[in-house]
Order: structure tokens, then sequence, then C-alpha cells
């Protein structure tokens, strides 16, 4: 299946939803400073630790539960397998790994050289990118 959203429209969307998760890690390092007896963390490999599992969540729920991030929600796509359905927990935890080689650069490379117009992340996890207004 060949995905009809364009890499500016993904770019977009990233653009997006890296504010919101930007916004939300700093939510979440204020609940950790709150329990931590409004301590500084001093631990960046920690910070990471409680942030990355909290990110994921946020685009595994967004992904499986209702098809769109508000990134993509915005930008008016949504995320299906090739049957239209919802995709599965599975396909989030691949979609969400190979993401971070799309991000930077390799995976929207190999979107421009393919036929599907999949990026990496896509292509591994068996997803697609389907406007909402077609």
């Amino acid at each position: 299946m060949k995905s009809d959203v364009t890499l500016l429209r993904r770019i977009g969307s990233i653009s997006y939803d890296f504010f919101l998760v930007f916004s939300f890690v700093f939510f979440v390092a204020g609940i950790v400073i709150l329990l931590n007896n409004k301590e500084p963390i001093t631990s960046n490999f920690f910070f990471f630790l409680v942030t990355l599992p909290a990110i994921y969540l946020y685009f595994s729920i967004s992904w499986v539960k209702g098809k769109q991030t508000l990134g993509m929600r915005a930008w008016k796509f949504e995320i299906i397998q090739k049957n239209g359905e919802n995709i599965t927990f599975k396909q989030s935890f691949i979609r969400f790994s190979l993401a971070i080689v799309s991000l930077i650069g390799l995976g929207f490379i190999f979107q421009l050289l393919n036929k599907n117009r999949l990026p990496i992340h896509d292509y591994y996890s068996k997803t697609y990118l389907s406007s909402i207004y077609k």
C-alpha cells in the first residue's frame, strides 16, 4: 500500500508533536522532582529511563487507540494497517523504535527512494499514513 501523506506533512506533524512531547517531558520532570523531595534530577540516565517510556506511551496509545497523535490530527492524517484497522502495540513498538533512525534523516531518505513512499519505521512496522480528507 502506498502512503498518500507527503514528507512535508510528516515533518509538520513531527514538529507539532515535538513541542507537545517537549512540554510533556517538563511535566514528567516536575513530578519526578516533587517525588524526589524537590531535589533536581542529577542523573541524565535516570531522567532518560523515566521520560522515554512516558514518550513511548504517548505515541503508542495515540496510534493504537485513536490512529493519530495530536500532530497527525492537526495535519489531517492517520496511521493504519493495510486493511484499514488500527495498528497493534507490537507495530507501535517497532515503529517507535525505528522512528529514531528516521529522525536522523535516514528513514526519510528511504521514503524518497522506495515506490510506496514509506519511511523505514512504517515499512518495517507494516503501517501506513493515510489522509483523512481524500
